[in-house]
């Protein structure tokens, strides 16, 4: 289930997911890209691997941004906590640059010590959501009142840019619009979201064509909603969704989902 971040906390954190496993046997996932960098906390959980890395994943940790797609298995009964945060969020919270983190994991321990292995702890021990995410809205408020970021307006527009366009603008157009030469936007973006404008671009495109993929009424052909979300034609959609999901956008529709982005394969 997915829910809301209390009001201070939304220009950092775009929304919290609540999962429960409830399954004894192994189960595999599929996490493909979207443009938001997340912390996971994995509660009575017997086995989480990453079958990219063939490592086994701690019990808490952060997700970077990813260039396709990363796959893993849960075997065992599991609840899953995501904290799904802004574009920029993770470094407004942290310092610390997004690029350190892409197209990997790291330990939450690393980054913010003790205290989040203390905040797992009252998450594992919480007896429903709204308590879970009590607790979430409290621990990051008080991480927001000890950063000093202060929100870039440029970065904050050129974001808002790119959704308002759904995606269908180039990295040039992008900058003329937002009055920014394109050094800056890159360096920018890189910094504090952890991909460049251009890939981040690509994400908020096919992510326009899933929700109009999902929210389909009556027939409509994949050759009209490809151009209706900019595509060239069917052809570049499916060469594009292959290469990011790695499924055809048919077999994507038909797979069961716990996130836009999070399928089981």
């Amino acid at each position: 289930m997915q829910f809301a971040p209390s009001h201070n906390l939304c220009e950092f954190i775009k929304h919290y997911l609540i999962f429960d496993i409830p399954s004894n046997g192994r189960k595999r996932y599929r996490h493909f890209s979207n443009g938001y960098n997340g912390l996971v906390f994995t509660l009575k959980k017997k086995e989480f691997l990453s079958l990219n890395s063939k490592a086994a994943l701690p019990e808490t940790f952060i997700f970077g941004q990813i260039s396709e797609n990363q796959d893993f298995s849960i075997k065992g009964t599991t609840s899953i906590v995501i904290v799904l945060f802004q574009p920029f969020g993770l470094y407004g919270l942290t310092g610390i640059s997004a690029t350190n983190y892409f197209n990997d994991f790291e330990d939450s321990y690393l980054i913010f010590g003790k205290e989040i292995l203390e905040l797992k702890n009252r998450l594992e021990l919480s007896s429903n959501p709204s308590e879970v995410i009590n607790y979430l809205n409290f621990y990051f408020t008080k991480k927001l009142k000890l950063s000093d970021y202060t929100l870039n307006p440029i970065l904050i527009n050129t974001i808002q840019i790119v959704h308002k366009k759904r995606g269908n603008i180039s990295v040039n157009e992008l900058c003329k619009e937002a009055g920014i030469n394109e050094r800056k936007v890159q360096r920018m973006f890189f910094n504090q979201i952890g991909i460049n404008p251009k890939k981040f671009i690509s994400n908020i495109k096919l992510h326009y064509f899933l929700s109009l993929l999902r929210n389909q009424s009556g027939f409509s052909s994949l050759t009209n909603l490809s151009l209706q979300a900019g595509y060239y034609d069917q052809a570049h959609l499916i060469k594009e969704f292959k290469k990011t999901v790695g499924l055809v956008p048919s077999k994507y529709l038909n797979t069961p989902r716990l996130a836009v982005n999070l399928i089981e394969i």
